[in-house]
């Protein structure tokens, strides 16, 4: 027969046990990589490539657009003052579908 004391000592050890054994699991890389720094690098020529093009696009005159680049896809956030002018940005980024997902956040106003 199982002692009843003996199990509530068990019991009360075994969040001890697990975050022990979580102490001694092997730390994550670190965050500087060189694929990590490869994959920074991409997303800023990106993000400046798509800048660059909405910047200098007449359509987009007065436009407030952001970009945000990561890993996985391209935020487009900010305001544009015309459904002409969401559709030129969408547009103009479709370009990177291949390699980022294309999140539209965009207000018009």
């Amino acid at each position: 027969m199982l002692n009843v004391p003996l199990l509530i000592l068990a019991l009360a050890l075994l969040p001890a046990a697990y975050a022990q054994s979580s102490q001694d699991q092997p730390s994550p890389a670190p965050a500087s990589t060189p694929e990590r720094q490869d994959q920074a690098s991409a997303n800023r020529r990106i993000h400046d490539s798509i800048s660059d093009l909405l910047t200098s696009d007449p359509v987009l005159s007065g436009a407030k657009v952001q970009v945000v680049v990561d890993d996985h896809s391209i935020t487009l956030g900010g305001s544009v003052q015309s459904y002409p002018q969401h559709q030129r940005v969408l547009q103009l980024v479709s370009s990177y579908e291949r390699w980022r997902k294309v999140v539209d956040k965009i207000q018009t106003q």
